[in-house]
């Protein structure tokens, strides 16, 4: 998938494979493909396969990690806006 290669729902449908958490991995995925970045989603691979996700064609994306990164990084920001 790369910027504009498919709609807000297609993300959706694929992501809801692999994460219960589709709106956040959903604004992962997004915030790569806004950056000129593209993911590869292997559907020969299994769910729990660290290369079933990746960032380009060799670097696994571990959704989760960057989930959790993403919401350490959003609650860094409101306390700080405090």
């Amino acid at each position: 998938m790369y910027n504009g290669g498919g709609s807000q729902q297609d993300v959706s449908k694929i992501v809801g494979r692999y994460t219960d958490d589709v709106k956040n991995a959903s604004i992962v995925i997004n915030s790569y493909l806004r950056r000129g970045e593209f993911i590869v989603f292997d559907l020969t691979r299994p769910e729990d396969d660290p290369l079933a996700i990746r960032l380009r064609f060799d670097t696994p994306l571990n959704l989760q990690k960057e989930i959790e990164a993403r919401q350490k990084r959003k609650e860094k920001s409101s306390l700080a806006n405090k």
